[in-house]
């Protein structure tokens, strides 16, 4: 059997894109000054580096908050997605309170450093089934949510979760937050009134009014969610 070539990796390898081409040259250096070329093709080099890549290391998710849909993570910070299964939330907007006010099915994204200091966070309303990623979105129909559904929180202290389990209480803590009308858009509800008189014609309502007279679809997915962190 012919001894393997350059079994100590001691020779330079040269790699050469050729994008008009979709293809890579390897360029190998040998004794002598002669220049040996192959020409691979880029998921070829993609299943290489794929398969040499070996590590014992494991990144720990602690223990997971209840509902939760999904979790990406890095060395430093957490990126989760919470099922929201309360229908009800206190509300406040401008100086009137809403206990008890009822709300669509939610979900929530939200970014967790190291330390467990909440940095960002988005919601986003999905139809009112078992969550899928082909469930279907609505706009948000209130306000202080961006068109990429993350929240704009002013200047109210995003909380610290000591326990990651702790963050199932994240969704009543954000609800709760003072509300305006900050990028509020009639356009968002079907029935087209502004956010004061969507509250009122809502507070006595139940959840399921969402679906049948309010909600407006904004052609995305829960998929489209989870993948925009």
């Amino acid at each position: 059997m012919q001894p393997a070539e350059n079994k100590d990796y001691s020779r330079d390898v040269i790699l050469r894109l050729s994008p008009t081409r979709n293809t890579i040259i390897v360029e190998e250096q040998k004794p002598g000054g002669i220049a040996a070329y192959r020409e691979i093709d880029p998921l070829e080099l993609y299943y290489v580096i794929n398969q040499s890549y070996a590590s014992n290391d494991y990144l720990d998710s602690g223990f997971l908050p209840e509902h939760c849909l999904h979790l990406s993570m890095s060395a430093t910070e957490k990126y989760f997605v919470l099922w929201n299964p309360e229908l009800r939330a206190d509300v406040i907007y401008g100086d009137k309170e809403y206990p008890n006010f009822p709300i669509p099915r939610m979900v929530f994204g939200v970014r967790v450093l190291e330390n467990g200091k909440v940095a960002e966070c988005s919601m986003g309303v999905v139809a009112d089934e078992t969550p899928t990623v082909d469930t279907p979105m609505f706009f948000y129909p209130f306000s202080n949510v961006h068109s990429d559904d993350r929240v704009c929180t002013g200047n109210n202290v995003l909380p610290r979760y000591r326990k990651i389990s702790a963050l199932k209480n994240f969704p009543r803590y954000l609800l709760g937050l003072p509300d305006n009308d900050d990028m509020y858009d009639r356009e968002h509800n079907r029935l087209k009134l502004s956010h004061g008189e969507l509250l009122e014609q809502l507070k006595d309502k139940d959840p399921t009014y969402y679906y049948t007279d309010i909600l407006v679809s904004n052609g995305k997915t829960l998929g489209d969610f989870i993948s925009r962190r």
